[in-house]
């Protein structure tokens, strides 16, 4: 292993060394330490390679949010492995598609996901191990809790930072959707880069509230991590819910997507909360949504673009800094428009973004061809629109 190498366990390590007592996720009122989350991890891997998962493999997870999600990402992380996971809002022939690309040793699915696989896991013989997150297991699916080995976890294998950590699903442009296979490096990078932007400290308790299978919710909980941060996890969102946890935590984030923000906005005025721990919304939305929360609440929204392709935000402003913008480039972003035959336009003329930088992926998992057109000149090709001001 690299001298120089710095992987999303190896942060798990770290957190553990510095904040062992300290919360790192909460779940449905129960708490688990920085030092549980690593021994949950350890277990979990342990457990993953005794199944003979080797480095390589591809595992796929179909489910609500919940504290083994994590646990996902930290063991494969571990063992090198490529966590995949699925949009739960697809529908079976949809799911389908991912797992063909995917072609995944190991499924996890909840319960709540079983009308989307239908008998698939005792038909599907090209997916060799199907296991249940939760409840009682159905017919071909075996519960995930023996995974998590009592022996000591095996011997680390070699994982670089440049290797695969998890791949994001896209859109469909393929039919089958592209998946962007982001590193431990574009993962860590995008932490550091989130950290230094918006002032993530361990003071931080970010609310997940959006699926874990989006790179916003999985790079803000990360970061939020990286720092030392707690994350309190939801199952899916609830704005009732939503309120009560953030004041019962001291909730400073919650990522948006409309109506993410609206409807938290609406359900704490019904509750009587100013939702007065709230530091910052990041996301998209309204300019009524946004200046709704300034006029209520002590919080900022942060508003920018970026992509799966990209490990999330690659600009980032306060969107009262400057309205309708999608704020400056990142510390580690570099920032091209051009037109069609790759020429730099003129400020104020639209052109398609081009971003180069440690955050843009590996690659298109399975599609060098893709990811060949789509890095040409030494640029990622976002395929999306902007101007400079």
């Amino acid at each position: 292993m690299s001298v120089g190498g710095f992987t999303v366990y190896d942060m798990l390590v770290r957190n553990a060394q510095l904040y062992g007592k300290r919360p790192a996720v909460v779940y449905e009122g129960r708490r688990q330490t920085f030092a549980g989350l690593l021994q949950r991890v350890d277990a979990l891997a342990a457990g993953l390679a005794g199944q003979g998962l080797r480095p390589g493999d591809r595992v796929c997870i179909l489910a609500q949010n919940h504290p083994a999600y994590l646990e996902l990402y930290g063991a494969c992380a571990r063992q090198g492995l490529l966590a995949y996971p699925i949009n739960w809002r697809l529908s079976g022939e949809e799911v389908g598609r991912v797992l063909e690309r995917a072609q995944p040793t190991l499924m996890v699915v909840d319960t709540q996901s079983l009308p989307l696989i239908g008998d698939w896991a005792r038909t599907r013989t090209d997916i060799p191990r199907w296991v249940q997150l939760d409840g009682k297991p159905a017919a071909g699916l075996r519960p995930i809790a023996p995974l998590y080995a009592d022996a000591a976890p095996p011997e680390r294998p070699e994982v670089g930072a440049d290797e695969t950590f998890c791949v994001i699903s896209t859109a469909a442009v393929d039919v089958i959707p592209r998946g962007a296979a982001l590193t431990h490096a574009n993962v860590l990078a995008a932490n550091v880069q989130t950290m230094a932007l918006l002032g993530v400290t361990a003071a931080d308790v970010n609310l997940v509230a959006l699926p874990l299978f989006h790179i916003a919710a999985l790079g803000m909980t990360l970061a939020v991590m990286h720092a030392g941060g707690c994350n309190v996890v939801m199952a899916k969102y609830d704005p009732a819910e939503a309120v009560r946890l953030i004041d019962q935590y001291g909730g400073t984030h919650i990522s948006d997507f409309p109506p993410v923000l609206l409807n938290l906005l609406n359900a704490a005025e019904q509750a009587g909360s100013k939702l007065a721990s709230l530091r910052i919304v990041s996301g998209l939305d309204s300019p009524q949504t946004m200046a709704r929360l300034h006029e209520r609440t002590g919080a900022r929204f942060w508003t920018g673009f970026g992509q799966s392709e990209t490990t999330g935000f690659v600009t980032l402003q306060p969107a009262q800094e400057r309205p309708g913008a999608a704020g400056r480039p990142g510390p580690l972003c570099s920032i091209r428009l051009v037109d069609d035959f790759d020429r730099e336009v003129a400020s104020g003329e639209p052109g398609e973004i081009l971003v180069r930088g440690p955050l843009v992926m590996r690659e298109y998992y399975g599609q060098p061809e893709v990811t060949a057109h789509t890095f040409r000149g030494g640029w990622h090709h976002t395929g999306d629109v902007g101007r400079f001001d």
